[in-house]
């Protein structure tokens, strides 16, 4: 269930007050600043004071070339949880753009994981992300989920991308309609991996490895922008526009839900986006 900031921030201070804290949190919203400033904001409630200036506040951030958060860093920020705190209870600890550990096979998550099932008594951890669906189950189970939800669109108002309107002007014929709506994912896809690549080749200066895998992070990253995206039109479209009922765009919203997670999970994508699709038409 989503949250406005201010909520989660006083259901955090009675949890504090009342001693029934988690261990580790996972905030999750459609804006990377938002979600910093509440991830700053909890910490602060914690610590008693401004947590970036404070010595039991730990931070973590993509940093490498390729935008991966490292296993390297992960490592470093282990050490410090397992010290006692200077001064504050607890030590709190932030991981933003928590997917990023899941780039490139997932080592730096895999690397965290001992952390979360068995945190040190004296921290608190808390990761940030936009892009949930990206990270490993093992990773969400552990963690208890606060989230501020999407950006309101108007459908009205806001414009909508050309490759969404090529989804919606579909076939009459569910099953042509649902392999042609595969196609117009594919299609987009194709243009975003181009987009990266080309984007790419103006930086002569990237080594060809890490060229490749920073391609590749952002591709994913992108691709699963683009299905939540899909999700925010679903969920924002009127019935008259959208010509559909609400249980069938529920229907649609989880199963592109479920086409997230099997991307993340390096399911096969024609075969994940054909079934999905083939889902939203109610044919499988």
């Amino acid at each position: 269930m989503p949250f406005r900031s201010e909520e989660l921030r006083q259901r955090f201070a009675a949890s504090i007050e009342q001693g029934r804290m988690g261990h580790s949190y996972l905030l999750t919203g459609d804006h990377a600043e938002a979600l910093e400033n509440l991830a700053l904001g909890l910490a602060g409630q914690v610590l008693g004071s401004a947590p970036l200036e404070h010595p039991d506040f730990h931070a973590v951030r993509p940093e490498s070339k390729s935008r991966h958060i490292t296993v390297e860093q992960v490592r470093e920020l282990e050490r410090e949880l397992y010290l006692r705190p200077f001064t504050a209870p607890l030590k709190v600890a932030v991981i933003f753009d928590a997917e990023r550990m899941c780039l490139g096979g997932a080592s730096a998550a895999n690397a965290f994981l001992k952390t979360l099932e068995e945190p040190p008594a004296h921290t608190l951890i808390l990761l940030t992300s936009g892009r949930p669906a990206m990270l490993l189950p093992t990773i969400m189970s552990r963690c208890l989920r606060l989230d501020l939800g999407f950006e309101d669109i108007d459908s009205t108002a806001a414009h909508e991308p050309e490759w969404i309107g090529r989804w919606y002007a579909g076939q009459p014929n569910a099953a042509l309609r649902a392999y042609a709506r595969a196609q117009v994912l594919h299609d987009h896809w194709a243009t975003i991996r181009d987009s990266a690549e080309a984007h790419l080749k103006q930086h002569d200066e990237v080594e060809a490895e890490v060229a490749k895998a920073l391609v590749e992070a952002e591709f994913q990253l992108a691709r699963q922008e683009s299905i939540a995206q899909l999700q925010r039109w679903y969920w924002r479209r009127s019935e008259t526009a959208a010509k559909t009922s609400a249980q069938e765009r529920m229907r649609a919203v989880k199963a592109l839900e479920e086409l997230q997670t099997a991307l993340a999970q390096n399911v096969e994508a024609h075969l994940a986006v054909e079934y999905a699709c083939l889902k939203i038409e109610g044919l499988v």
